[in-house]
């Protein structure tokens, strides 16, 4: 496809692309945001995962930064997630090419709602840091199983993905919303960084888009990531219910389109 880079298409793009990188740096969920866009332009449908996840890498690498620095992730379990997200990422990417997603998408409908009422249910969700209750081996089986399963998601998939591992964190490796979402961050940029390499190798990739994408995602990724860290558990808990929400309807309206 082609368009002009200074057109009304690059500037909702770059818009788009902006706010996409707020919110994936606070819960993740950006890809609700980026992703209709993308259809809306008339990106053809292989080419959406390879484009969003290209274009999302330097962006998630700065939010990472900046939560590593600040010392807010669980280094053991980060480290287990990131490593196990790259082949879960790349079987991911196979698999979209493959296969259709409707099977997937009608699972998450089931889902997304059971979680809501998990988080709604309890109060306390994500307010205390209990990570260091794991034995360390238990840490590294929980981080590498979930960073392959949801790797696969990210690869396959896409949108929801941050705002999955942050959950992940929070429940199975007992960590605060704050930890969780760093955590979430290494494994998202590992899982994004190879694949965009799968989807580039297929020649799946619309480069002129990610060149308009990238810069605002960037710049979008610093400020939700400041917010995150500065708000804590205030702000990424009721934009998790939000995106579960978004997400449920994106799915819902994706099965009856």
């Amino acid at each position: 496809m082609d368009f002009p880079l200074l057109s009304t298409v690059s500037l909702a793009i770059g818009a788009v692309y902006f706010f996409a990188g707020v919110i994936d740096a606070i819960c993740g969920g950006g890809g609700l945001l980026t992703v209709p866009v993308l259809m809306a332009i008339g990106v053809p449908t292989h080419y959406i995962a390879g484009t969003n996840q290209c274009s999302i890498v330097p962006g998630t690498f700065v939010s990472t930064s900046k939560f590593v620095r600040s010392g807010n992730i669980s280094l053991k379990s980060a480290i287990a997630a990131g490593l196990a997200s790259i082949p879960g990422s790349w079987l991911g990417a196979q698999l979209n090419i493959l296969l259709p997603e409707r099977y997937l998408q009608i699972i998450m409908v089931a889902l997304l709602p059971v979680i809501a009422v998990i988080m709604l249910l309890k109060k306390d969700f994500g307010a205390e840091d209990r990570g260091n209750t794991l034995s360390t081996a238990c840490a590294w089986i929980l981080g590498a199983v979930l960073g392959l399963v949801l790797g696969a998601y990210q690869g396959f998939y896409g949108p929801g993905g941050g705002t999955f591992y942050t959950l992940a964190f929070t429940v199975l490796l007992r960590l605060d919303l704050v930890k969780a979402s760093g955590n979430a961050k290494v494994a998202a940029l590992l899982a994004s960084l190879c694949a965009s390499v799968t989807y580039a190798l297929s020649g799946l990739i619309l480069w002129k888009i990610v060149l308009i994408a990238v810069m605002l995602n960037t710049a979008g990724s610093w400020v939700g990531a400041s917010l995150a860290l500065k708000k804590g558990a205030r702000i990424i808990r009721p934009l998790m219910f939000i995106m579960l929400a978004v997400l449920l309807i994106y799915i819902i309206f994706q099965l009856h389109s």
